[in-house]
Formats: structure tokens, C-alpha cells, sequence
């Protein structure tokens, strides 16, 4: 139960964070600083 409870808080809070949504030479990948 706590393991599906982190996957799916992984996926819903923390991937949104870390995944760029568009790169290009005018916008590069945000740094993750923590």
C-alpha cells in the first residue's frame, strides 16, 4: 500500500517537476538545484 502510495505521488507531483516540457536554445533545461 505504501509503495502504490509513492509511485502514484512520484508520477502526480515530483515527475511534472523534474520533466522539461519543451527545449530549445532560447529555453534550456531548468536547473534542479536540490
Amino acid at each position: 500500500e505504501q509503495r502504490e502510495w509513492i509511485r502514484d505521488f512520484f508520477f502526480r507531483e515530483v515527475m511534472p517537476v523534474i520533466t522539461p516540457i519543451g527545449l530549445d536554445p532560447s529555453h534550456p533545461f531548468p536547473r534542479v538545484l536540490n
